[in-house]
């Protein structure tokens, strides 16, 4: 089974305190899809804060667990995969290619073209700053660019599990204009909204062989998130560590 949790968008910290918790203790394999409200910029787990003081004040910023480039949440899909390892293949680039392989179906299945980029590995310590401005290998992209922004964050205690985070951009965020985005191929309706959610959800459990139910944070859950996001994620020190 695939416990399916679907938020509204929810505070930047609130949602990365829900993923870790789980990460940390999530029972069944679980998806998670939500919405960031207001929009915010996700650094990178490795990233210096100080690289991003040119942000617009006011600008909320919180600190992914997972690495990779810093993104700006705007209009956007994003999905939080939080399962055992052996559900995934061993090798990292693998296991994207297979959970983006999936997406890449679920964006065809709405009239959406897109397909994995070829080219450099990517790092959890990358050269750019932000995510969508280079797209590496495995990467989910379309002729106007980046449209897929993952990365993956592992943890081998109390057992091997695996947190995998993925942006899909929807409509073009201020701060990143040069990202692609579903709205270059077509209007984003509530109705498409809806159905690419389906689709992700339908796609992504078919490549794990698991079958999609929906469900709701369990209330440990909930209670590990809420400490996990005062002590952590709204904290400017955590933030701000690097």
């Amino acid at each position: 089974m695939l416990r399916v949790i679907r938020h509204e968008p929810l505070p930047a910290a609130r949602n990365m305190a829900i993923d870790e918790a789980l990460l940390a203790s999530a029972a069944t394999p679980t998806l998670r899809l939500y919405g960031w409200s207001p929009h915010a910029v996700s650094l990178g787990y490795f990233q210096r804060s100080a690289d991003f003081a040119d942000l617009p004040p006011g600008t909320p910023i919180v600190r992914r667990l997972t690495g990779g480039g810093a993104i700006h949440h705007g209009d956007e899909l994003t999905f939080a995969l939080a399962i055992d390892a052996r559900w995934l293949p061993r090798d990292i680039a693998a296991s994207y290619r297979l959970l983006h392989g999936a997406v890449i179906d679920a964006l065809a299945a709405v009239g959406v073209a897109s397909h994995l980029v070829e080219g450099q590995p990517p790092s959890a310590r990358p050269e750019q700053r932000w995510c969508f401005a280079g797209p590496t290998r495995d990467d989910i992209a379309t002729s106007g660019g980046k449209l897929l922004g993952s990365a993956q964050r592992r943890v081998h205690a109390p057992r091997e599990r695996v947190l995998h985070h993925g942006s899909l951009v929807l409509q073009r965020p201020a701060l990143t204009p040069f990202v692609a985005a579903v709205a270059d191929s077509m209007p984003v309706a509530a109705a498409l909204r809806q159905r690419l959610g389906d689709e992700v959800v339908d796609r992504l459990a078919a490549v794990l062989g698991l079958q999609p139910v929906a469900g709701a944070l369990t209330a440990d859950e909930r209670s590990l998130a809420a400490d996990l996001e005062a002590r952590r994620y709204a904290d400017p020190a955590f933030v701000h560590r690097r």
